[in-house]
C-alpha cells in the first residue's frame, strides 16, 4: 500500500508538471456604451443638400439608452443563462462548439453593460486602498481557454475546483485542485478521496493606458498533497519551484539581446508587455476575463473561501 500511495502522488504530480497548461496567464475589447456614443462626432451636410437628409443622425432620432435598473435586469438575465451553460457543460470541459459560441455571445453582451470602470485600480498594492475591485476569492465556473480545458483530457488526474485568489494585492494565486481520474467514476462514499493542489503564484500590476488590463509575472509553483485515500496529508512538505530567478536573468541580458526588452522588469507596465488579462465584466458576484496568450475567456464567481 505504501508503494501504491507513493506511485499515486508521483503520477498526479507528473500529470500537473508535464502538462502545458498556463492557467490564467491570464486585444482588449471595447464595449459600445453611452459614454462612447457621447464622444462620437457627426458631420452634417448643408441644409439645402437633400442627399443627406435621411442619413444624418440627430438627437431626436437616437434611441433612448437603458437606465441603470434596465442594465441590472439585462445583466441578471445574461448571468443566469451563463450559469446554466456552465452547469450543463461542466464549466466548459465538455462544451460543444455551439455551446462555446453561445457563451461567447452572452459574454459579449455582458461586456457591453460592464458596470465597473478601471477594474485594475489598486491591484498594484501600493496605495493601501480598500478600493480594489478585483480583491476577492474567485472560483471558475466557465472557460474556453485551451490550456485549461485540455486538463480535462488527462487519463490520470481530473481537474476539480479552480480558483483565482486576490486577497492580498499585488499577489494573485491561481489554484487548481486535482483528483485521480478513477475517483470520478465511483460514488464518493465508495472510494477514499485523494486530492493534490497546484498553486501558481503571480505578481499582478496595472498597465499604463488600459484601465481594465492586469499584468502578471510568475513567481513560483507549488504542488501540495492534501488528502490521500481518505487521510489528511497536508502536513507533508510541498514540491516548490521558484521562478523569480528567471526574471533576474532576463533583466541582466535584456539590454544585450534584441526582443527581450519587453520581458524585462522595466517594461512590465507597458500596455502590451507579455503576460496579462483584460477584465471584460466585473460586479459584486461575477468576474469575466480574457487572457492574452494562449487566449480564451474565464468566468468566475465570488466565494467565501478556497478550502479543498
Amino acid at each position: 500500500m505504501k508503494n501504491y500511495n507513493h506511485f499515486l502522488f508521483i503520477s498526479l504530480g507528473a500529470a500537473v508538471v508535464l502538462h502545458p497548461a498556463r492557467a490564467f496567464v491570464l486585444p482588449q475589447r471595447t464595449a459600445l456604451t453611452q459614454g462612447s456614443l457621447s464622444n462620437t462626432k457627426f458631420y452634417h451636410a448643408d441644409k439645402d443638400d437633400d442627399s443627406f437628409s435621411d442619413s444624418v443622425p440627430s438627437d431626436t432620432d437616437s434611441e433612448p439608452q437603458p437606465s441603470a435598473t434596465e442594465h441590472t435586469e439585462i445583466s441578471s438575465d445574461l448571468k443566469r443563462k451563463l450559469y446554466q451553460l456552465a452547469a450543463s457543460y461542466d464549466r466548459g470541459f465538455a462544451a460543444t462548439p455551439k455551446a462555446r459560441t453561445e457563451a461567447n455571445d452572452i459574454i459579449d453582451q455582458l461586456a457591453a453593460v460592464n458596470p465597473t470602470e478601471n477594474a485594475a485600480r489598486g491591484i498594484d498594492g501600493n496605495d493601501f486602498s480598500d478600493d480594489v475591485p478585483l480583491r476577492a476569492i474567485w472560483r471558475m465556473i466557465w472557460t474556453s481557454a485551451f490550456d485549461v480545458v485540455s486538463l480535462g483530457a488527462s487519463p490520470i488526474a481530473a481537474p476539480s475546483a479552480i480558483y483565482q485568489v486576490i486577497t492580498d494585492p499585488p499577489i494573485a494565486t491561481n489554484i487548481i485542485d486535482f483528483i485521480p481520474r478513477v475517483q470520478t467514476f465511483f460514488p464518493s462514499s465508495s472510494v477514499p478521496a485523494s486530492l493534490l493542489r497546484a498553486e501558481v503564484t503571480t505578481r499582478a500590476s496595472s498597465r499604463r493606458g488600459s484601465t481594465n488590463r492586469v499584468g502578471l509575472f510568475f513567481e513560483g509553483v507549488k504542488l501540495q498533497p492534501i488528502e490521500l485515500l481518505g487521510q489528511k496529508v497536508d502536513n507533508l512538505p510541498p514540491l516548490s519551484v521558484d521562478l523569480t530567478w528567471q526574471q533576474g536573468l532576463i533583466d541582466q541580458v535584456a539590454s544585450f539581446v534584441p526582443g527581450l526588452e519587453n520581458f524585462s522588469s522595466e517594461g512590465k507596465d507597458d500596455v502590451d508587455a507579455p503576460g496579462y488579462f483584460d477584465v471584460e465584466y466585473l460586479d459584486d458576484e461575477l468576474l469575466i476575463i480574457r487572457q492574452q496568450a494562449p487566449g480564451g475567456r474565464f468566468a468566475l464567481v465570488k466565494v467565501d473561501n478556497y478550502d479543498p
